[in-house]
């Protein structure tokens, strides 16, 4: 079925640097809206008019929050009038950038893709990409892939966004002045079931690390006069 399935919402946490100022569950089938500015539609001419500026009518309507603490964050809040649209089709996520704003969209490990205004986007591909990664990890786990195979790292649950700015290995996101994370939660459980199927192995300690040799004929004789003192 097309549209968000209310039992497993999306949840885009919206940050400015380091700090998260908002999060939500977006549970309406149309998708949801971010956007800053004082009124969330204004209607310019005619309702087709106002449509093609703000996007769908019936999306939820998400208004960031003033950053009084950053005239440039501010600043770059004021290029998002017009916002951006996230929806959801049959699992896979999409994205359409109508602000003014530069919307970049990836992963901490993966390469950054521009938005281009007007256009719908996948930005999280949950059938195409991330389905066929979970199963290849179950099989490889349980036995049942090839064991020679070289796996791709286990899938993000999550996309992350970045308003104005793009980030890199230099710059992680976190520094970025504003940046969102939108939560697949439906992947997001998948990787929780995974998790408790398939603990992680612990985490090697320095205590892991001491290295010995079996004890020798001298290393016994030394021990003997020790013991004699």
């Amino acid at each position: 079925s097309s549209g968000i399935n209310a039992e497993w919402p999306l949840r885009p946490g919206i940050y400015y640097r380091t700090t998260g100022v908002a999060a939500y569950a977006i549970s309406n089938p149309i998708g949801a809206r971010l956007y800053y500015c004082a009124n969330p539609r204004v209607q310019v001419t005619d309702e087709k008019t106002t449509n093609e500026l703000y996007g769908p009518p019936d999306a939820w309507q998400i208004c960031m929050p003033v950053c009084p603490e950053s005239t440039t964050t501010q600043t770059l809040l004021g290029t998002l009038t017009r916002g951006l649209i996230i929806q959801e089709e049959n699992g896979d996520v999409f994205a359409t950038r109508l602000c003014q704003c530069a919307v970049f969209f990836g992963d901490k490990r993966g390469v950054l893709t521009k938005l281009e205004r007007g256009v719908k986007v996948k930005i999280f591909d949950f059938n195409g990409k991330f389905l066929p990664q979970y199963y290849q990890h179950i099989r490889c786990n349980t036995g049942s892939g090839p064991t020679n195979s070289v796996l791709d790292p286990l899938p993000n649950a999550d996309v992350m966004l970045s308003f104005g700015q793009r980030w890199d290995d230099k710059r992680p996101i976190e520094k970025t002045l504003i940046w969102a994370k939108v939560i697949h939660m439906r992947a997001r459980q998948l990787m929780i079931d995974f998790t408790q199927m398939f603990p992680p192995p612990p985490p090697i300690t320095n205590e892991d690390c001491i290295q010995f040799s079996e004890s020798d004929p001298y290393d016994r004789l030394a021990d003997a006069f020790s013991l004699a003192l």
